[in-house]
């Protein structure tokens, strides 16, 4: 959750997402297959978006899609999604904040979010801090450190959240539903971060430095595979998936002490998220979300924002 700036073609800027024995070595990581051309697109469409957030309901697999034109919603195996138009309700005011979103399910229809307002103009601070939606995103509510964070990881599960901010290396973590954060160090500034859907102590961070994974909440850390790492999903205690560079898929049945190679979106992944049934959703250049479900063997191009 789980956002990274990023400058795309077409004009448009997207921006402002005591450890167990160690295993054996990872295997080395093989050449990706040759990367996949996006698609052009039109001058303004959402096509040229990047999408830096995916987040699947439990409830119902809604997909919400979080890029700097905006939020969007897809239903479950629905080829098109729909602009999200949000708004924040605070004590000083209401506006909306539909732009640059971070999101993350905590739970069956509890979606948690961080980012920035729409425009210019409104009540709401430049920073929303963590705040929360009962309905996919239409209204929402604060949560916490409403004008002083902008997380752009956000991962969640029950009250287990955790977040890092903007250009911060710490590790926040909540075990009360991100009421309230405590700071963990990884050994290098996460890319991003993940932890055990069933045992929460258990997490692991990608960095350039590769990946790195703690048992105790991030109060250790131990060095895993050394190859850079972009993007990671939990889907299950024994099936924990990564994108390196190029768009090559690795999965860990040991919480990242060791990894196999699954397959290749042939495409830079910029969000990866998997739901309750091991689907694994990862979005691309060029507004697409791909996906996969027979763990990230064989990709198949799910949509295309518009």
């Amino acid at each position: 959750m789980r956002a990274r700036l990023a400058l795309l073609v077409l004009l448009v800027l997207a921006g402002c997402g005591g450890d167990e024995p160690a295993g054996t070595t990872a295997e080395s990581t093989p050449t990706p297959n040759p990367t996949i051309e996006a698609e052009p697109s039109a001058p303004g469409s959402a096509a040229n978006a990047f999408i830096g957030s995916l987040a699947v309901d439990p409830k119902d697999g809604t997909l919400m899609i979080g890029t700097g034109l905006g939020l969007f919603r897809a239903d479950k195996g629905a080829k098109k999604a729909e602009r999200v138009i949000g708004e924040l309700t605070t004590p000083d005011g209401a506006g909306p904040v539909s732009s640059n979103l971070v999101v993350r399910y905590a739970g069956p229809g509890d979606l948690l979010g961080s980012g920035h307002p729409d425009s210019g103009g409104t009540a709401l601070p430049e920073n929303l801090g963590l705040m929360r939606s009962g309905d996919a995103g239409a209204t929402w509510e604060p949560v916490s450190q409403l004008g002083e964070s902008d997380f752009h990881i956000l991962q969640a599960r029950g009250d287990r959240v955790v977040a890092v901010r903007v250009d911060e290396t710490d590790v926040q973590v909540s075990g009360d539903g991100g009421a309230s954060f405590e700071a963990r160090t990884p050994p290098d500034a996460p890319l991003d971060v993940v932890f055990d859907p069933e045992d929460p102590q258990r997490m692991v961070v990608a960095t350039q430095q590769g990946t790195f994974s703690s048992g105790d909440a991030g109060s250790t850390w131990r060095p895993r595979d050394p190859v850079p790492t972009d993007q990671l999903a939990w889907a299950k205690p024994d099936a924990l998936y990564r994108a390196d560079p190029g768009g090559l898929i690795k999965v860990s049945a040991d919480g990242g002490a060791t990894w196999k190679d699954r397959g290749s979106v042939g495409l830079t992944v910029n969000e990866l998220a998997a739901d309750e049934d091991g689907t694994l959703y990862a979005s691309v250049p060029g507004g697409e979300v791909h996906t996969s479900t027979d763990g990230g063997a064989s990709w198949k191009r799910l949509l295309r924002l518009e």
